[in-house]
């Protein structure tokens, strides 16, 4: 359920096609990647009907927001692995690169012909090189290097045996450029070794490819034959599950990846992820990730199979011996469940436009919800602020309520947390703020609650109008959603700015929603209430507060780039049922009494309090403790 004015964040996967292959794999593995919100909106649009790959992943459990075979027009970016954009509505447009050879080169050359100004990323570094001129050329933005991600981590590396078999894992379509034909020479240099393959002529939908395929099987095996080691050349056709790896590891003691070319080669780190050492040609994204002698060997590409399988052997009998922890140890950042997220979701949120942490920032949103609350505004103010166009800013969500409803949220949005751990009550919103701007280490403040959204230029023109005009406080005028009705919010604020800084909180006309404001002047004037007081009066305070300490305002009564939405449980509704309509001072200052808070305290005397009365807030770093009764 929506309930935005906004345009949502719709990520497109687009793939040529689900049949197999590492490029079909990686789009999965993306997929699942992503943060839980971002995957609720992602399509997979697959523009294939041969999809055995997808067809499994499905069944293993893979989900996404839409999977389709018909081209939808509502995502608002495009994300293309392989992908054909013809007949796809225009929208800002990434694209992963899985190949630098030629047939690959070919092929992107000619399906993006014309295209300019997409994100780019590559598979490894080597892609990226060979594309250098090409994004450069096209004004392509560089949007770094993206590895699929492997998807197991664990020890499945068989025991070795000075004097037993060596088992060789190869996974791969039966082609030549992969080293097909390499195995049975391989197998003729020891007869220790056996080679268990994961391939299959009958891995695509195309009549030429399955003709090519079929042709490479039939020659394996004659040579095979031939050469008289048939028996120990283990064929197994390839099966569909992208998202696990390791049944057909289990027991090999290397794997071997001799192609002439590939963008990453996603089998090997399989391999190093499950502790299996590997030796691949230097012509492999993945050897970025190889130390000889650690966790495998590098070799030279060689178009003569018998020459590239002595070179082979050799590597493989030293690779055999290797410690399987190093080889883990190497591809930690590679793994879904290790370090794949804090290495690389940045680069899949830049592809995606869906980053909600951003290098170099210098604003800090923080945006709260209490437990009780429908999380689906919050996802919609989330989505306000993936959709900035000022993109230097970082986020971080404030919970007030339980532990266990907390943090799911902030794994959801992969967020860092301020949690108040205790029975949510609307005199707790303040602290949250108030514990965020203590902790915020950028040059400005956002505060921004779940039923609000900002619409995508609202940043852009805050921090160019605090630059420009060299003030501290901004805000601008609302818009007010209500039962699905937009509608400008003109009943308040109605006066000028000027005529607010009374000591007065009924004269404030300044919308919290709407502020960003310079972090030092905030913490200079005493920051947050501890707890709400009144009807709006906690957030007049650090206005009067700011205004005392020589903080200069602005509001900006040209745009109403800020949505404020009214409905049952938002903090207005709840507000209101609490401290009621009155407009009388003397109840403003009865309700700061019985918080235990003078209405216009010095910052000193909030700094003091703070400390005496802080509850408890977390981030990755900071243990927990144990909050006071509220």
């Amino acid at each position: 359920m929506s309930h935005t004015m906004l345009p949502q964040i719709a990520p497109c996967f687009v793939s040529h096609n689900m049949a197999l292959g590492g490029a079909q794999t990686a789009v999965l593995r993306y997929i699942e990647t992503l943060p839980d919100w971002v995957r609720d909106r992602t399509t997979l649009y697959c523009q294939s009907d041969d999809t055995p790959l997808l067809d499994r992943a499905v069944e293993n459990g893979f989900t996404c927001g839409e999977i389709t075979r018909v081209a939808p027009n509502d995502p608002s970016a495009w994300f293309l692995s392989y992908g054909n954009l013809e007949g796809l509505p225009e929208r800002p447009t990434s694209l992963v690169l899985h190949s630098w050879d030629e047939a690959g080169w070919r092929y992107f050359s000619k399906a993006y012909a014309g295209y300019r100004g997409m994100t780019v990323a590559g598979v490894s570094q080597k892609v990226m090189n060979r594309y250098a001129d090409w994004i450069r050329d096209n004004d392509h933005v560089d949007g770094g290097i993206l590895p699929p991600p492997v998807t197991e981590f664990c020890m499945a590396k068989g025991d070795y045996d000075p004097h037993g078999r060596i088992v060789v894992g190869w996974m791969g379509r039966p082609l030549e450029d992969k080293g097909l034909m390499t195995l049975p020479y391989l197998l003729a240099e020891n007869p220790r070794i056996v080679v268990r393959a994961w391939t299959g002529a009958e891995t695509a939908g195309l009549d030429y490819t399955l003709r090519v395929q079929g042709e490479a099987m039939e020659a394996v095996m004659k040579l095979a034959r031939k050469l008289g080691v048939e028996d120990r050349l283990d064929l197994r056709p390839l099966d569909f599950n992208a998202l696990s790896y390791r049944h057909r590891l289990d027991g090999c003691h290397v794997l071997l990846g001799n192609s002439r070319k590939e963008g990453f080669l996603l089998t090997a780190a399989e391999a190093l992820s499950c502790g299996i050492p590997v030796v691949v040609t230097k012509t492999c994204g993945i050897a970025d990730f190889i130390k000889n002698g650690q966790n495998g060997y590098l070799i030279d590409w060689n178009d003569n199979p018998r020459r590239l399988a002595k070179v082979a052997h050799r590597a493989v009998l030293k690779a055999a011996k290797l410690d399987a922890v190093k080889c883990l140890a190497s591809v930690e950042q590679l793994s879904l469940g290790s370090g794949y997220a804090g290495a690389y979701r940045p680069v899949l949120a830049g592809l995606t436009h869906t980053g909600l942490q951003h290098a170099d920032a210098r604003v800090t949103i923080g945006v709260r919800i209490h437990e009780g609350a429908d999380v689906s505004y919050l996802d919609d103010a989330i989505n306000s602020v993936a959709t900035q166009t000022y993109r230097k800013f970082r986020t971080m969500l404030l919970v007030d309520g339980s532990w266990s409803f907390a943090e799911k949220l902030a794994e959801r949005y992969d967020l860092p947390l301020i949690c108040s751990g205790l029975e949510a009550d609307i005199e707790h919103c303040s602290w949250l703020h108030r514990e965020a701007l203590k902790q915020c280490d950028t040059e400005f403040y956002k505060p921004l609650d779940y039923d609000d959204q900002m619409l995508p230029n609202y940043l852009e023109r805050a921090v160019q109008t605090l630059d420009q005009k060299n003030v501290d406080v901004y805000g601008c005028l609302l818009n007010t959603m209500e039962e699905g009705e937009i509608t400008p919010r003109l009943h308040w604020p109605n006066k000028p700015l000027d005529t607010m800084f009374t000591g007065n909180s009924d004269d404030n006309m300044l919308p919290h929603s709407s502020v960003t404001m310079r972090t030092r002047i905030a913490l200079k004037a005493g920051n947050y209430q501890e707890r709400a007081v009144g009807l709006g009066a906690d957030d007049y305070h650090l206005w009067y507060r700011i205004f005392q300490a020589g903080g200069e305002f602005f509001r900006d009564d040209e745009v109403r780039n800020v949505v404020y939405r009214v409905h049952d449980r938002n903090s207005l509704v709840v507000r209101r049922e609490r401290f009621g309509h009155s407009n009388k001072r003397k109840q403003l200052l009865a309700g700061a009494a019985a918080a235990g808070i003078a209405a216009m305290p010095l910052a000193a005397q909030v700094e003091d309090q703070g400390d005496r009365e802080a509850l408890v807030a977390v981030s990755p770093s900071v243990d927990r403790v144990d909050p006071p009764h509220s």
